[in-house]
């Protein structure tokens, strides 16, 4: 989890604030493990609250990934030769949820560039204090 991954939370926080909230990752703490500053929305984006939330309260619904970030593919691509665990490199954002991803040969030479939606990767590294500005 990091900076603005979209999320939902899976449990209760208080009476007013209940699991099946969305929301998005605001910052992460630099000296705190799985907690998180989340913005809270209503069914009309409407803010209502922003609140830590520890990652155990919440699940992921839609990751943001970021310019130079190195993924690992989650389906095949069959049209592209491309597997299930294919290392590509996110070039730029192409849309909500849709990133524009690069893959290299064996000698690091690109040789396809396909438009993904984040739901098809899987972030391989990510270090709290190192969050980049978006694509």
């Amino acid at each position: 989890m990091r900076p603005y991954d979209s999320i939902i939370l899976t449990q209760d926080l208080s009476d007013t604030i209940r699991a099946g909230t969305v929301g998005a990752i605001v910052d992460t703490y630099r000296n705190v493990d799985d907690v998180y500053i989340v913005e809270l929305f209503d069914r009309d984006g409407a803010t209502i609250d922003v609140v830590d939330v520890r990652a155990d309260q919440m699940a992921v619904t839609l990751a943001d990934f970021f310019a130079g970030d190195q993924i690992a593919l989650l389906v095949d691509i069959p049209a592209y030769k491309l597997r299930r665990g294919q290392v590509g490199l996110i070039q730029e954002r192409a849309g909500v949820g849709l990133y524009q991803v690069e893959f290299a040969d064996a000698e690091g030479k690109p040789f396809v560039r396909l438009t993904l939606h984040a739901g098809q990767m899987l972030l391989l590294r990510w270090q709290p204090g190192q969050a980049r500005q978006s694509a």
